[in-house]
């Protein structure tokens, strides 16, 4: 084929009408854009080329392509008044990232959503049993500490090891184990999840591991198979594996070593082929020093291991997660908030979340409902855990020399008044104690910054 024809072919492919691409270096400077995103930014080629793509487009995220070296499927990108579905890719040579390409999957959300309905009305009768799971795309933060666990996470997708993922309640433990299952070889078969402190102790091994015909009385007719075997294939979750009782612990250990489980009352095992995975917010390793778990599971538990962090350690994905919570909320409850207001932002990022991310969405939700204009503003809730939590930091536990204060039945004026003058001499001992520093006084009441100038402002304290 002639060279002239071969370049002619390959413009008509990167200058397909159906499709749109563009590409960046590694400091994110265009380099190459085709007609249907300049049609889309009503720009000359010449207007771009050469100019950082944050410019044109201050939402394209592809720079953090270049930064980590994955790509990311089925993200929505918005240029002016359209929305697209897009695939964001390392563009790499000899190993090494050289920058990064953004290409549509479809010409426009319409279409996708077009061909998805297509997809869905062909196959519904035969999905009716099929699982809704969370993916790599519901793995929400750009942190330092949730880059890591997206890392570990896509390494973990890759093999049938067993996985252990510890963190506080609330850190997105299963939506890990989901994700990790939908990205690995086992993605067609099920996932199955139990939590291991739902279930009483008599119960629990035939949950796990099912029971024969006449196993016991009142046993269901021809057996009943376990979480196990309707496993088999896939992925079994042992959640809250730290309140598993010891009998069981030795069970699971032989069924982790032998690959096979014991129905009760049968007299030969099944084989089963199962990826197993737990989670739990304990800390596994300081019980199996205090023998409340067994050292031998631990060690088949964790295998591999991924380490979900607190939400307070990585504020700067709150704008990030209040979006995505938001949609989710918007998508269950039939509400169409698009967004919190500056200053509801700002206490979001001054509190300490003690539940993390399930608290989190529990408060949007909450607020959504308060509230009725696109932006919402959290301190419409009746009860804002920041305030609420201002009574229990006045247990302090800290170092000012001021006496507790701890609640008493009834609220009579007389005892109001009291915890007034309490509330006021603890403020003005951290205050002394930090030489005056705000900021330093908030850490030390173990308060909000926004609610210690509310209070100072009250009691007339500059």
């Amino acid at each position: 084929m002639p060279a002239d024809t071969n370049d002619f072919i390959l413009e008509c492919v990167a200058d397909n009408p159906f499709e749109g691409v563009f590409v960046i270096d590694v400091n994110g400077i265009v380099v190459f854009i085709n007609s249907f995103f300049l049609n889309i930014l009503n720009l000359r080629r010449e207007d771009i080329i050469g100019a950082p793509i944050v410019s044109f487009i201050p939402t394209c995220r592809l720079i953090e392509t270049v930064e980590q070296g994955y790509s990311t499927w089925g993200e929505t990108l918005k240029i002016n008044d359209h929305s697209f579905l897009v695939a964001r890719l390392p563009l790499k040579k000899n190993n090494t990232v050289i920058g990064g390409m953004v290409k549509t999957i479809f010409p426009d959300l319409a279409v996708a959503k077009e061909i998805a309905n297509k997809v869905f009305n062909k196959t519904q009768l035969s999905q009716v049993g099929e699982q809704n799971l969370y993916t790599y795309m519901n793995i929400v933060g750009e942190t330092p500490s949730m880059l890591s666990v997206k890392k570990l996470a896509r390494q973990a997708s890759r093999t049938s090891s067993t996985l252990l993922i510890t963190g506080e309640s609330g850190t997105g433990k299963e939506i890990i184990a989901q994700a990790v299952h939908t990205r690995s070889v086992r993605r067609e078969r099920p996932f199955i999840s139990i939590n291991c402190g739902a279930i009483p102790e008599n119960l629990l091994e035939s949950e796990l591991f099912g029971y024969t015909d006449g196993a016991f009385t009142g046993a269901k007719k021809g057996g009943n198979p376990g979480k196990f075997e309707l496993a088999q294939g896939g992925t079994i979750l042992l959640d809250e594996i730290v309140d598993m009782p010891s009998f069981m612990q030795v069970k699971l250990l032989r069924v982790l070593q032998d690959r096979e489980i014991w129905r009760i009352g049968a007299t030969v095992p099944t084989k089963i082929e199962v990826r197993v995975m737990a989670s739990t917010n304990a800390d596994l390793k300081h019980l199996v020093q205090e023998n409340k778990f067994r050292q031998d599971l631990y060690y088949r538990l964790n295998v591999l291991e991924i380490k979900m962090p607190p939400l307070r350690d990585r504020l700067d994905d709150l704008p990030m997660l209040v979006q995505t919570l938001i949609e989710r909320i918007n998508s269950r409850i039939g509400s169409n908030a698009q967004g919190v207001t500056e200053e509801s932002m700002r206490l979001l990022r001054n509190y300490s979340w003690p539940g993390n991310v399930r608290e989190l969405e529990n408060l949007l939700e909450q607020a959504i409902n308060w509230n009725r204009g696109p932006l919402v503003d959290v301190e419409k809730i009746p009860n804002k855990p920041w305030e609420t939590s201002v009574l229990k930091s006045m247990n302090f536990r800290r170092r000012t020399s001021a006496p507790n204060i701890t609640e008493e039945s009834g609220s009579t004026p007389a005892f109001r008044e009291s915890v007034q003058e309490k509330e006021k001499t603890l403020i003005v001992n951290a205050l002394r104690e930090s030489g005056g520093n705000k900021t330093k006084a908030a850490k030390l009441l173990n308060m909000q910054r926004s609610v210690l100038y509310k209070k100072l402002e009250k009691i007339q304290i500059a």
